[in-house]
């Protein structure tokens, strides 16, 4: 697929002609609506690829979340540019709260490292109300979030009102794709999607906001190896190209086009894949700098992963009954292994290669 031009959209750093993967575009006011159409194009795209761009500009609950997605970026662009001595004493030691730094999970290439530092906020988001938000739940959301103080960055803390926003409105998406879902597979009872994510019971969801500071060509850190995501949904906002994902027809990796000023890309996780019985398609991804292994530039990118509830069980990809928070805590520890122990297991990339021919 050729790269498709849009003075919105930013062009590819470099000369080198590249693959661009062909995603469809679902939109997101549609499927708030329960259009039978759109809710049908939803299915397909979930059920064959896994990955697809939301149109979030045709309501406005989406009108709003694209407008704080900028407020989001720029918190990002002044806490990543401190210190590391500063932006470590946000470290929680934890795979849901507080900064993670450059170097601690493997990179794309053997005997590399990744090359990205994270921000991850974790409150309670199952007291919102869905579809709406109301403002008593934002009270209680809030309420929780001061409970939790200790876990939450002072920068953080200072935008409290952006990131409760910014979260419900994300958990509002995910949800929404969720039952839209449910409906399109004919899901009733308590084998409805959502059954798995209720607001009431204790879940891994969590927001990630990633930074890929410039590298070179001699750097030991590159990108963000292959994985599949760990969870059930997966928002992402980004403007910046690295993002790429494995085409199975071809047997290549293609970058994703960023989208950005009204667009989210999404993409369907392992827990989604189990809890649907393998009929839904988890995507094998990754990150990488687009010019030959060199980082020019910052790259930024937003994920909103939504997860099922940590006693959710799932039969994952060798048919064996796992819990959910299992699930999610064995998979960042194989983030950190080694490349040669991520090739002998399943868990990195969910099974997915021996489905897409990799094995």
């Amino acid at each position: 697929m050729a790269i498709q031009t849009n003075n919105a959209w930013p062009a590819f750093p470099g000369d080198e002609q590249v693959e661009i993967a062909s995603l469809d575009t679902v939109d997101f006011g549609r499927l708030l609506i329960r259009d039978p159409a759109e809710i049908k194009k939803l299915l397909d795209v979930c059920m064959t690829h896994g990955f697809f761009y939301l149109d979030l500009q045709t309501c406005k609950e989406g009108l709003q979340i694209i407008d704080d997605e900028q407020s989001v970026y720029r918190f990002m662009e002044e806490y990543f540019a401190k210190s590391l001595e500063i932006k470590m004493l946000d470290d929680r030691k934890s795979f849901l709260h507080g900064f993670k730094p450059i170097g601690v999970f493997t990179g794309t290439k053997e005997s590399h490292k990744d090359a990205y530092e994270t921000l991850k906020v974790k409150f309670t988001i199952e007291t919102w109300n869905l579809p709406e938000i109301h403002s008593n739940m934002r009270q209680v959301a809030r309420e929780e979030m001061d409970a939790k103080s200790e876990l939450l960055p002072d920068s953080v803390k200072a935008k409290i009102e952006l990131f409760d926003r910014f979260m419900g409105l994300s958990n509002l998406v995910n949800s929404t794709l969720l039952m839209c879902l449910s409906d399109a597979l004919g899901l009733t009872g308590s084998a409805r999607l959502e059954e798995s994510h209720r607001r009431d019971q204790k879940s891994n969801t969590c927001l990630v906001m990633l930074h890929y500071p410039p590298t070179d060509a001699d750097s030991a850190n590159i990108g963000h190896n292959k994985h599949t995501d760990i969870g059930s949904i997966t928002l992402l906002f980004s403007e910046q190209w690295g993002l790429q994902v494995f085409d199975p027809e071809t047997q290549a990796w293609k970058f994703i086009q960023p989208r950005p000023h009204g667009h989210a890309t999404i993409n369907v996780g392992d827990s989604l894949r189990f809890l649907s019985e393998k009929k839904l398609y988890s995507c094998l991804h990754r990150v990488i700098p687009p010019t030959s292994d060199v980082q020019t530039e910052d790259r930024y990118s937003i994920a909103y992963f939504l997860r099922p509830e940590n006693a959710a069980v799932l039969e994952d990809a060798d048919g064996k009954s796992v819990a959910a928070s299992k699930w999610h805590d064995d998979k960042y520890v194989m983030f950190g292994a080694p490349h040669e122990e991520q090739d002998k297991a399943t868990i990195l990339t969910g099974g997915m290669e021996t489905i897409l021919g990799r094995a």
